[in-house]
C-alpha cells in the first residue's frame, strides 16, 4: 500500500510556502504603511517629537502580534494587526492630555503618551487573557449591536479628526478648521482628501491586495518627484508641514522604558483608565466578530476562547514595550486561506517583513508626506463611518439604527466615554422597554371554563358552570421585572371593576413558568393582595419557585399566615381547592343535591342529572353492586384487564400513574357521581392507571357478566347503562378538546 497519502507533495509545500510568502509581502507592506499612519495620528502637533519612536514601537507590536499569534493560534494561517479602531480612542486621550499639560516639557508629554499606549495594551491582553481564561468568550457575543456598530462608527470620527489633527497640527474640530485657510495647510488638506478618494476608488475597483500599496506607492513617488519641479527643497516643504518634522532619519528608533516610567505624569494615565478598558472592550468585541467571520467563511468552528488567551499574551508582551494593541485580521486571513497558505507560514512571513522595515523606519517616517499618512487616516474613518453608519441603515431596524446615530453624535460632540455611555444606557432603556411588552400573562381563564382534574356529579359540574365565575385562573410566563410585572395588576384591577352579580371570589396566580422575578415585580403582587383584601376575596398563588417565594416574603407577605393569601402546588390543586369552597357553600345554601339522601337516591339524581329523566334509571341503579372501601385500598390496578365500570356513589378516588422514578402522579380524581373504568371496558382494553381511594368511599359497581346478561334478558335496561357510559365518554372528550384549546391558546 502506497504511503503517499500521509505525505505532503513537495509542489504543495512549495505552493504553501509562496504562498505564505506572498501574503508576509502583502500583509507585512500594509502594517508599515498602517504603523507610519497610526503613529502620525497618535504623535502629532505637540506630540511630534515622539513620532520616530512612534513608529518603531507601533512596527515593533505589529511584528509581535503576528509571530505570537501565528504560533499559538488554534487557526493556523491567523495574520494578526495593529487595529486602528482603538488607536482612534487613545488619539484623543493623548491629544487631550498633551493640552492638559501645555506647560509641562515636551519629553514628559511624550513619555506620558507611550505610558498611556501601553497602559491601554497591557489593559486590553489582561481582559483577553483573562475572559478567555474563564472561557467568557461566547457571553461576550450579547454585546448590544447597535452600540459596537456606534463605537466603529464613532472611531472612524475619531479617525476623521485625527486626519484633521495630522494635517493642521491641532487638536479639535473647531480647531483644526481654522487653519485650514492658511495656504501651506490647505495644500495638505487638499492633498489628503484627494488621496483618500483616490484610494475608495481603487478599493471599489479592485480586487488586488497590492492596489492599496501601490497607490500610496506611486502617491509618494509623485510628491518627492514634484517637489524639484516647483522649487521646493526638503528642509522648506518640512518647515511648511508637508513633511514630518522631527521625526529623525535613522534606523529603529524605540522609547526607553525607563525614560517612560520616570517622566510619564502617572495622574494622566490613571485618569485615562476608562478610555483604556473602552479600547480593550471594544477590541475584545472585534476579535470575536472577526474570529465568528472566519468560522463562517472557512466552514469551521474556532475556539474563542483560546483565541483570546493566545491574543491576549501577545498584547500583554506589546504593551510592555508601550506598543498598541491588535488582534487577528479577517481580510488578510482570509486572504491568506484563498492564496493557499495552510499553516503558519504567514503570519510568520507577516513578522518578518515588518521586523525588515524596522530597520529603515526612521527614514521612511522622514521621506512619507504628511498627506500621505492623513489620507490614509482619512479613508480608513470613513469607510468605518460608510460600513457601520451609512450602510448600517439599510441592515438595521430604524431603532437600532437612531441608537448608531446617537453614539456617533455623542462622541463626536462630547467624547467617546460619554457616547459609550450614552449607547449602552439607550440600548439598557430600549432593551427595557422592548422586554416589557412581551406578554407574561400566558392565559387568563375563568373557572367555569377552566376547572380542575376532579371528575364531580353532574349536579356539581353544574353548579360550578355558573358559580365557577367566581373564579380567575391567571398563568404568568417569562421573567417578571419591574417593566413587566404592571401587566398583571391592570386585568386585575379590570375585573374587580366589572364583577356584576359575579364578584370575583379567588384570583389563582400560577407561576409554574416564571423563571425569577426582582423585588420591584414582588411589590405589585402585595398591590394585587391589598386590592383583593379590599375586595373580600381570596389571593391563591400557585407552583410558587423558591426564588420567587423568597422575593414574595421580602416585600412582607407571608403565603401561609395571611388570610388573603393561600397556596397550592400546582395550578390543579388551587382550582379544585377554590370550587370545593364554592361547593361547600352551595351545599349549605341547598343548591345541590342533598348530602343525606339515601345512597342509591343520590346515585339515581346524579344519572337522572347526567342523562336526563328516564322510567327505567331506579332498575338501572339497582342492579350495580354496592362496595365499601377505605382510603388506601386499590380499586383498579393499571394492566389487568377491564371487566367491570364504577360510579362513584359517595367519596373521592383518584386517578395515577408510576413515573419512571417510582413516585406516583396524579392524572385526575374523581368525587360522586364520576364514572370511572368505562373507556377499558368498552374498548376491551386494559387498564392504563391505578385508581386509588382517597376517603372511605361507596361504590357501586357495574360488570361486564350484568351487563352482558342484561343485553340478553333486558335490552330497554342495557341500552339505558349504555346511554350513561356513552354520555360520559362524550363529557371526557369535550373537557380533553377545552384542555387542548386553552393550551394551544
Amino acid at each position: 500500500m502506497s504511503d503517499a497519502p500521509t505525505r505532503k507533495h513537495p509542489a504543495g509545500c512549495g505552493r504553501t510556502l509562496v504562498a505564505s510568502a506572498m501574503i508576509g509581502l502583502i500583509a507585512g507592506i500594509d502594517n508599515l504603511g498602517n504603523g507610519l499612519a497610526i503613529a502620525a495620528l497618535l504623535f502629532t502637533g505637540p506630540l511630534a517629537a515622539g513620532l520616530g519612536a512612534g513608529v518603531g514601537v507601533v512596527l515593533l507590536s505589529a511584528a509581535i502580534l503576528a509571530f505570537i499569534v501565528a504560533l499559538r493560534s488554534t487557526q493556523p494561517n491567523s495574520v494578526a494587526l495593529v487595529q486602528e479602531a482603538g488607536v482612534a480612542i487613545l488619539a484623543s486621550t493623548v491629544a487631550a492630555m498633551a493640552a492638559d499639560l501645555d506647560g509641562a516639557p515636551e519629553t514628559a508629554k511624550v513619555a506620558t503618551a507611550f505610558a498611556i499606549l501601553g497602559g491601554s495594551t497591557l489593559v486590553t491582553g489582561l481582559l483577553f487573557w483573562l475572559v478567555g481564561r474563564l472561557r467568557l468568550g461566547r457571553l461576550v457575543r450579547f454585546f448590544p449591536h447597535p452600540v459596537v456598530a456606534g463605537f466603529l462608527a464613532g472611531s472612524g470620527w475619531l479617525l476623521v479628526e485625527g486626519a484633521l489633527a495630522m494635517v493642521s497640527g491641532r487638536h479639535g474640530l473647531g480647531a483644526g478648521l481654522s487653519r485650514v485657510t492658511e495656504p501651506a495647510v490647505a495644500v495638505t488638506a487638499a492633498a489628503a482628501v484627494g488621496l483618500a478618494v483616490l484610494l475608495m476608488l481603487v478599493m471599489r475597483r479592485s480586487g488586488s491586495p497590492f492596489a492599496m500599496p501601490l497607490a500610496l506607492l506611486a502617491a509618494a513617488l509623485v510628491f518627492h518627484a514634484a517637489l524639484p519641479l516647483l522649487g521646493v527643497g526638503m528642509e522648506q516643504a518640512r518647515g511648511w508641514g508637508w513633511l514630518p518634522d522631527g521625526a529623525g532619519s535613522g534606523g529603529l528608533n524605540l522609547p526607553v522604558p525607563t525614560d517612560i516610567l520616570m517622566l510619564a505624569d502617572w495622574s494622566r494615565v490613571v485618569a485615562a483608565l476608562p478610555a483604556m478598558v473602552s479600547v480593550a472592550v471594544l477590541g475584545m468585541l472585534g476579535l470575536l466578530l472577526n474570529v465568528s467571520g472566519i468560522e463562517l467563511a472557512q466552514g469551521r468552528d474556532i475556539d474563542a476562547d483560546a483565541e483570546l488567551r493566545s491574543t491576549g499574551a501577545a498584547n500583554l508582551l506589546a504593551g510592555a514595550l508601550g506598543g498598541p494593541s491588535g488582534y487577528v485580521g479577517l481580510g488578510m486571513t482570509l486572504l491568506a486561506g484563498r492564496l493557499g497558505a495552510a499553516g503558519r507560514g504567514a503570519g510568520l512571513a507577516t513578522a518578518a517583513v515588518i521586523l525588515g522595515g524596522l530597520s529603515v523606519a526612521g527614514w521612511l517616517v522622514s521621506v512619507t508626506p504628511v498627506f500621505l499618512t492623513a489620507g490614509l487616516i482619512l479613508f480608513l474613518g470613513v469607510e468605518l463611518l460608510q460600513e457601520w453608519l451609512v450602510e448600517a441603515r439599510r441592515r438595521l431596524p430604524r431603532t437600532e439604527w437612531l441608537i448608531v446615530l446617537a453614539v456617533v453624535l455623542a462622541i463626536a460632540g462630547i467624547g467617546f466615554m460619554e457616547g459609550l455611555a450614552l449607547g449602552l444606557a439607550v440600548s439598557l432603556a430600549m432593551f427595557v422597554y422592548s422586554y416589557s411588552r412581551l406578554p407574561v400573562i400566558r392565559g387568563r381563564h375563568s373557572g367555569s371554563e377552566l376547572r380542575s382534574r376532579v371528575d364531580r356529579s353532574p349536579a356539581a359540574s353544574l353548579h360550578l358552570t355558573g358559580a365557577g365565575a367566581a373564579i380567575e385562573a391567571m398563568q404568568l410566563q417569562g421573567y417578571l421585572f419591574f417593566g413587566t410585572a404592571e401587566q398583571i395588576v391592570a386585568p386585575v384591577r379590570r375585573r374587580l371593576e366589572q364583577a356584576g352579580d359575579r364578584p370575583l371570589r379567588f384570583l389563582v396566580i400560577d407561576f409554574s413558568h416564571i423563571k425569577g422575578m426582582d423585588s420591584a415585580a414582588a411589590g405589585v403582587f402585595r398591590r394585587i393582595r391589598n386590592l383583593m383584601e379590599g375586595a373580600g376575596a381570596t389571593l391563591v398563588l400557585s407552583a410558587l419557585p423558591a426564588a420567587v417565594e423568597e422575593a414574595i416574603r421580602s416585600c412582607g407577605l407571608d403565603p401561609d399566615r395571611d388570610p388573603v393569601l393561600r397556596r397550592a402546588p400546582d395550578l390543579d390543586h388551587a382550582l379544585e381547592s377554590c370550587e370545593e369552597t364554592l361547593l361547600a357553600e352551595a351545599v349549605r345554601g341547598g343548591g345541590a343535591v342533598a348530602a343525606d339522601a339515601p345512597l342509591l337516591r343520590q346515585l339515581e339524581g346524579h344519572l337522572e342529572l347526567l342523562t336526563g329523566p328516564h322510567p327505567r334509571l331506579a332498575d338501572a341503579v339497582a342492579a350495580l353492586d354496592t362496595l365499601h372501601l377505605e382510603p388506601g385500598e386499590l380499586l383498579i390496578r393499571a394492566g389487568e384487564a377491564a371487566s367491570d365500570v364504577f360510579i362513584i356513589g359517595r367519596g373521592r378516588v383518584k386517578v395515577q400513574i408510576a413515573l419512571p422514578d417510582g413516585r406516583p402522579l396524579r392524572l385526575r380524581t374523581m368525587t360522586a357521581g364520576a364514572v370511572v373504568g368505562e373507556i377499558a371496558l368498552l374498548l376491551g382494553q386494559t387498564r392504563g392507571a391505578d385508581v386509588v381511594v382517597e376517603t372511605q368511599a361507596t361504590i357501586h359497581r357495574l360488570t361486564a357478566a350484568t351487563l352482558a346478561r342484561l343485553e340478553r334478558e333486558d335490552p330497554e335496561l342495557a341500552l339505558v347503562l349504555h346511554r350513561i357510559l356513552a354520555t360520559t365518554l362524550a363529557q371526557k372528550v369535550t373537557l380533553a378538546n377545552r384542555l387542548i384549546e386553552q393550551a394551544a391558546g
